[in-house]
């Protein structure tokens, strides 16, 4: 199974931990972009300053045989977020990682920068326009990207549960038009970003081909749009996209080397959510036409692959939420000579949130399952807010399949209890 959705199948647990996105809201007159809402929101809790700064350091400790210690880690983001002339804002989010001694990713990185948001905004009327780095969130799906495909993914780590994290920003010019009938949105990327998968010499690093360095394909850029529509207990949105996908296609050369292909797709696709009471539905489903797949030979294959997902939210009372996810992704005309990727691949994420102490700890527990290659993963998180500034966190994960072809087989072992502490100004 290829490297890159090995690492994306368990990449995508982080989902569920970082919870929904607010949806866009009317600030000094500008509809901010959903992520740029809740930063504003959050700076607002702790400083009347437009800079936010997070101080970070993390450890996590691989404790199955071989045991050691896995991650040890600091990290700056500088989060910036500022109006001028009425009309306008700067957006601006950016994380620099120093990977300490005896880091698995030490050795091969020692540091990395990423900048997820550095764009502009501004605001005529119902219309708003964003230019700049950004990164796209599209559907309802907690568990898998299924219309979530226009921003690139960190795969770089195992259990990377956060959602900013994971996705990547890239250049892009975004308009929103907001009427009576809903909000339509258009995107357009020049050159598209890829997902990042983990380095020769990282932990998880699988990968045996030897690539050819120039990279083939199609050069063109992205280009989407969406219509959403609200009432009082429910939302449906519409969207269509041209897309290059977020993993390059491999195709096999006849000196062992391998090609990387930039493939492009059609999306078709939609989703929903239904709030009754205690409980919310959500939905979404996409035709993602031209899919490129591999077959034995390493040469590209195209279908069509047809993805859907149904969650289902109960909130028991105000401090405790369960929940349940289901997801099937489908290769039409899939034959045996497709490796990798089975017919159908289901999956299945049963949640629990509990938040204690007047909502300063919270403690979410987890459990996935994949078939029809068995594999599943546990995992329990647990953050506690000290005071205004200081937050501490502990997670454990515990992976297992006893299946070749499961996406967690290489990593089966990485049993891992982590710690995080945040101090943030």
């Amino acid at each position: 199974m290829p490297a890159s959705f090995r690492l994306l199948l368990v990449a995508a647990l982080g989902f569920v931990l970082d919870g929904r996105l607010a949806q866009a809201q009317e600030v000094a007159g500008l509809q901010l972009e959903p992520a740029a809402a809740a930063d504003s929101a959050d700076a607002a809790d702790t400083s009347d300053s437009p800079l936010r700064v997070t101080l970070a350091q993390e450890a996590a400790y691989k404790a199955e045989q071989p045991d050691r210690l896995i991650k040890n880690r600091t990290s700056v983001r500088l989060e910036y977020s500022q109006y001028f002339l009425d009309h306008f804002v700067v957006q601006f989010s950016g994380k620099t990682t120093a990977f300490l001694k005896k880091d698995h990713r030490h050795d091969a990185e020692r540091t990395d920068t990423t900048v997820s948001q550095a764009y502009v905004q501004t605001s005529a009327g119902q219309t708003s326009v964003r230019a700049g780095i950004q990164a796209l969130a599209w559907g309802e799906s907690l568990l898998a990207p299924i219309t979530d495909v226009v921003s690139p993914r960190d795969n770089r780590e195992l259990f990377n549960f956060n959602l900013e994290e994971l996705r990547i920003g890239q250049p892009m010019l975004a308009v929103d038009q907001y009427s009576s009938f809903g909000r339509w949105s258009m995107f357009w990327i020049p050159k598209p970003a890829f997902n990042k998968n983990p380095k020769p010499g990282t932990a998880y690093s699988f990968d045996p081909f030897r690539y050819r360095a120039r990279i083939e394909g199609d050069d063109g850029g992205e280009y989407g749009a969406s219509w959403k529509k609200n009432s009082e207990n429910a939302d449906v949105t519409l969207m269509a996209a041209s897309l290059v996908d977020n993993d390059y296609g491999l195709a096999m050369n006849a000196d062992g080397t391998v090609t990387r292909v930039k493939e492009r797709y059609a999306l078709a696709g939609l989703s929903f959510t239904y709030a009754l009471k205690s409980f919310v539905l959500r939905g979404e489903a996409a035709l993602k036409s031209s899919k490129a797949f591999n077959d034995a030979a390493l040469r590209i294959v195209k279908k069509r692959a047809f993805d859907s997902y149904l969650g289902l939210d109960y909130r028991y009372s105000a401090t405790l939420t369960v929940g349940v996810e289901l997801v099937d992704q489908h290769i039409a005309g899939w034959t045996d000579a497709i490796q990798g990727y089975a017919r159908d691949n289901r999956s299945l994420l049963l949640n629990v949130s509990k938040t204690m102490m007047n909502d300063d700890l919270t403690v979410n527990l987890l459990h996935f399952q994949n078939r029809p290659y068995r594999a599943s993963v546990t995992v329990l998180e647990s953050t506690y807010k000290w005071n205004d500034h200081v937050t501490l966190g502990f997670n454990a994960s515990v992976p297992d399949t006893n299946d070749r072809r499961s996406a967690l087989w290489n990593v089966r072992d990485q049993k891992q209890v982590g710690f995080r502490i945040q101090y943030q100004f």
